[in-house]
């Protein structure tokens, strides 16, 4: 059996397996067990079916749990895209899952942006199963000397201490306007969207001369528990967008209201467990 296949069937059973019963609490405890010593030691490939393309993604990644767990998740992106129906512009496009979901609801053209080098690389791959998506591998205004932190499924951009700094190579980063400068078919993208752990609101809050004169509908992760601040409402409603869609990170609408909008306190404190999807109109 090839290990793409095994780990298919690994990540199947953990999700048949049934907790109710003695039995089956110890048969997904032992699939959880192999699962985490396989990803320790190799974490190989799995295929995992995203709309309507079958993706690679490492044994590593979440998204099969998340989407069985929560059927909405990732899902309201894909009905934005098609609502507003031009070019999107993906930001932190990960293996391309996101780009997935877009293409299940709507042919428009999507630039994947990708800093990582195992995430671009299973992105280049799954790409042609799309179509129709162009590939840019960097990060977007990364802070300088910033460091790659790996979780599951997951990359985030933190800031090392002092000490680590010296002889730290640099990250493959550019500007947002570059990238789009480079990338002649999304210089007024229609959507924007980021997904970067933390890195969502610095990136808008640095690009906003960009965003007054384009005016995409964004479409961002707000979790006060990696640095949001409530300041980007207000930053956004000086430069014309008006109403912003709340959903919770498993995929619901929450509520939508006028900018600036109130939110920050209700996903306070939840320590990244809760936060929202934040899709703001001009």
């Amino acid at each position: 059996m090839s290990s793409q296949r095994f780990a298919n069937r690994l990540v199947r059973a953990i999700l048949a397996a049934s907790p109710e019963t003695l039995g089956g609490r110890a048969r997904l405890k032992a699939l959880i067990a192999l699962r985490r010593a396989l990803v320790r030691t190799w974490d190989p490939l799995l295929t995992w079916r995203i709309g309507d393309a079958d993706l690679l993604l490492p044994l590593s990644h979440e998204l099969p749990f998340y989407r069985h767990d929560h059927p909405l998740y990732d899902r309201p992106i894909g009905v934005v895209a098609a609502e507003v129906g031009g070019p999107v512009v993906d930001v932190g496009a990960n293996v391309g899952d996101t780009a997935a979901e877009i293409r299940s609801r709507t042919g428009v053209p999507i630039l994947c942006i990708e800093g990582d080098d195992r995430f671009f690389a299973l992105l280049a791959e799954n790409a042609p199963r799309l179509g129709g998506v162009e590939l840019e591998h960097a990060f977007v205004d990364a802070p300088r000397n910033a460091r790659v932190e790996r979780g599951a499924g997951t990359v985030r951009l933190v800031r090392p201490s002092n000490s680590l700094l010296q002889g730290r190579e640099a990250l493959r980063s550019k500007p947002l306007a570059r990238i789009l400068e480079e990338h002649p078919a999304f210089r007024e993208p229609a959507l924007l969207k980021l997904d970067t752990d933390g890195m969502d609101v610095p990136i808008v809050l640095a690009n906003l001369d960009l965003l007054a004169h384009a005016r995409p509908v964004l479409f961002f992760e707000y979790d006060p528990h990696l640095g949001a601040t409530p300041d980007v409402f207000e930053r956004l409603r000086e430069i014309g967008y008006r109403r912003l869609d709340v959903y919770e990170n498993t995929g619901e609408l929450a509520q939508s209201v006028d900018l600036p909008g109130a939110i920050h306190d209700e996903y306070t404190g939840h320590a990244g467990a809760r936060y929202a999807d934040v899709c703001i109109w001009p």
